[in-house]
């Protein structure tokens, strides 16, 4: 884990989507999820719950992302 998962996760859970999120942050939207992905991997939780209408925080990544922020 980085600074740069951070701002990605942060990032995807104000747009609630990982295409406006990509967009924003300047990279493809495969390579943010496969970063996202890696990240929950390597803290072993689930941050964001993905649906066909966008992603929804769990509330383990409500508490990981108050933590991201803060940093």
């Amino acid at each position: 884990m980085n600074i740069l998962h951070l701002k990605y996760a942060v990032e995807v859970a104000n747009t609630s989507s990982l295409n406006k999120a990509a967009e924003n942050l300047f990279v493809s939207q495969p390579n943010l999820s496969r970063s996202i992905r890696e990240l929950e991997e390597s803290l072993g939780i689930t941050i964001f719950r993905r649906t066909s209408k966008g992603v929804t925080t769990t509330p383990q990544g409500e508490e990981f992302l108050a933590y991201a922020r803060s940093i």
